[in-house]
């Protein structure tokens, strides 16, 4: 199962990031970044969700050899959900936009569900 939710999680970030990084100037303004550099601020951002899509395959492949790879994309998915729903409260994005970005929370729960019920496990079985 663990496997599967890592994997699925790297398939997440990849499209994400990818639909970012093709065509950062359609995405922009549904995020509300505007202005010249909008496109690069939104190319940036999807590079390291990307980034993160990598680390997540990575963890799919060993999930307790890379612990540290799903702490830091819990900490970071919570991160983003915190952002997402900032933004949300001020009216920036809309809540389509919203709703996407809290798939995150759910990732997130699953990444710490994993977390806590691997944190008896020897390094001995890491290996």
């Amino acid at each position: 199962m663990w496997r599967w939710l890592f994997a699925v999680a790297a398939l997440f970030n990849f499209a994400v990031g990818g639909v970012m990084l093709a065509a950062p100037w359609r995405v922009a303004p549904h995020l509300s970044v505007t202005g010249p550099g909008g496109s690069y601020i939104v190319a940036m951002t999807g590079s390291y969700i990307a980034v993160f899509g990598l680390g997540y395959a990575i963890a799919a492949a060993a999930p307790i050899k890379n612990r540290g790879i799903i702490w830091m994309g819990a900490v970071s998915k919570l991160a983003a959900a915190a952002l997402w729903s900032i933004q949300f409260g001020a009216q920036v994005i809309e809540f389509r936009v919203f709703v996407i970005g809290m798939i995150d929370v759910v990732f997130a729960a699953l990444f710490g569900l994993f977390l806590r019920r691997s944190r008896h496990v020897t390094h001995m079985h890491a290996h």
